[in-house]
């Protein structure tokens, strides 16, 4: 009796997942479709397979949009922002969870406002503070590094100090006998163990930064150094968009997302689990 009732369970979870894995790949699939059809078959009937396959479609987004330069301008400023956004905020985190001074609530409370509030009500600020820095210029990828890691810090902080406060503390206390300085501490053995709350944190801030498109509009105005959403806009007219390469930049957009996430999965997964369990 038990056994047949396992064995429905597993099939009722089987089911459920296969549809869930349909539902979720629904959109990519239909932009795979898009992207090798015109505009007149797209709009006929989006969701049929192309009958005769528009190659050219990719070839527009590579050659004419050069859309592998934007991905590649993409990553590059995502790489630098998530490396940035890890190192402040784990160094934030370690403060935060392992110290005791008067205001550590009301600073790790100041950071979770970062997160309430809307980060496009500081873009007129930004424009004049970087009118008036001088190591801070428009169309310079370090600048939008910064504000990528400014406008990510707080959501890193809150994951990796959630799990750093499940680690006990008696661990600072019996490395500290041992002689384990402070930097030690941080970086041999209680950033090894926060890993997967890391690589949570670095796989989101590499996700917000790489699909990002109003930061970028504003303070990015050289062709060479479009990232991937301006990059699309070559296929936006004054009175049409060309839908099928627009679908192609889509899709050869999503690979290198996939590929960091198909990395980084178990990471990931269990980051997510253990940020559960110790909260």
């Amino acid at each position: 009796m038990i056994k047949v009732k396992k064995e429905r369970s597993y099939w009722v979870i089987l089911v459920f997942a296969c549809f869930w894995a349909l539902f979720t790949l629904y959109p990519f699939i239909v932009a795979v479709f898009s992207s090798l059809k015109d505009n007149d078959g797209i709009f006929s009937n989006m969701l049929a397979a192309p009958t005769s396959p528009v190659w050219g479609n990719y070839a527009n987004a590579l050659f004419s949009a050069r859309i592998d330069r934007s991905i590649f301008n993409s990553l590059i400023v995502s790489s630098m922002s998530t490396v940035g956004i890890l190192l402040f905020s784990s160094m934030v985190s370690f403060v935060l969870s392992r110290t005791d001074f008067k205001l550590n609530k009301a600073v790790f409370m100041l950071f979770l406002m970062g997160i309430v509030l809307p980060v496009y009500a500081t873009l007129i600020p930004l424009v004049k503070m970087i009118t008036k820095i001088p190591f801070m210029k428009s169309n310079s990828f370090f600048t939008l590094a910064l504000i990528y890691i400014a406008i990510n810090l707080p959501t890193s902080i809150f994951i990796i100090t959630g799990f750093m406060r499940g680690i006990s503390k008696e661990l600072d206390e019996a490395a500290t006998i041992d002689g384990c300085s402070v930097p030690a501490l941080f970086f041999h053995i209680l950033l090894p163990i926060t890993m997967p709350a890391i690589a949570t944190a670095g796989i989101l801030a590499f996700l917000r930064c790489y699909n990002e498109m109003t930061f970028a509009l504003v303070f990015l105005s050289e062709r060479a150094k479009y990232t991937i959403s301006l990059g699309m806009l070559y296929f936006s007219g004054d009175k049409s968009v060309e839908m099928g390469p627009l679908f192609a930049a889509i899709v050869l957009a999503t690979i290198p997302m996939v590929v960091v996430y198909m990395l980084f999965q178990e990471q990931i997964q269990s980051g997510m689990v253990a940020g559960a369990v110790k909260g």
